[in-house]
This record gives C-alpha cells, sequence and structure tokens, in this order.
C-alpha cells in the first residue's frame, strides 16, 4: 500500500512540474510574441508618421503651383460658377446643358458598380 501511495505522489509531483515548466515556458514564448508584436507596431507607426510628414511636405502649396506651371501650362483655377454642390448635379445636367457625347467617369463608375461582387457596396 505504501508503494502504491509513494508511486502515486511521485507521478503527481513529476506531472506538477512538468507542467509548472511547460507552462513557464509557454508563457517565455508568448511574452517574446507580444514583444514582436509590439515591436513591429511601433515600427508601423514610426512609418506611418513618417509618411504622413513626407505627404505633407510633397503637398506644400508653392510646390504645387511650381508644378502646375510646369506641367499645366494651361491650367487655370475654377471660377465660381463653375462649382456647384453635388445635389444640383443632376439638375444642371437635365437643364439646359446637355452631357458631352465622350464616356465619363461617371459611366464608368456606374457599370463597375454593377458587378455582383460590387453591388452590395454601392451606396443606394
Amino acid at each position: 500500500m505504501k508503494a502504491l501511495s509513494l508511486t502515486v505522489w511521485l507521478t503527481l509531483a513529476a506531472m506538477t512540474g512538468y507542467a509548472m515548466f511547460h507552462i513557464t515556458f509557454e508563457v517565455e514564448r508568448l511574452e517574446s510574441e507580444l514583444r514582436d508584436v509590439n515591436r513591429l507596431t511601433k515600427k508601423g507607426k514610426d512609418e506611418v508618421h513618417h509618411l504622413k510628414a513626407e505627404w505633407s511636405y510633397l503637398n506644400r502649396p508653392d510646390r504645387l503651383s511650381e508644378l502646375t506651371k510646369r506641367f499645366l501650362p494651361n491650367w487655370a483655377a475654377p471660377t465660381t460658377n463653375q462649382i456647384i454642390a453635388i445635389d444640383n448635379l443632376s439638375e444642371n445636367l437635365t437643364g439646359s446643358e446637355k452631357p458631352s457625347k465622350t464616356k465619363s467617369n461617371i459611366t464608368k463608375t456606374k457599370h463597375r458598380l454593377e458587378k455582383p461582387e460590387r453591388r452590395r457596396y454601392a451606396k443606394h
């Protein structure tokens, strides 16, 4: 009886020791994984910060003005009568002004939204 009891206790002690070391190593592995995720998150935040700074640098009004003069020499700023609210767009098209015969981006967009996989994302 004593041998059986001793065997059971030693088995329980061995299983407890194994479980303790297994849990310890698993915790260390998860902490290492957490450090890696935190490091990658910080790296991603730094990249986003860098890209925002670069975007701000590239969108300086003086730089854009210079590029406009160089690459779009005939470009002129829109006049106030060319700017309308999006709600009034259809009224203007059905009124005195006729839409041009060329295909516009609006028809291309409408066609792309007719695809079944994109229809569910379109705003109705």
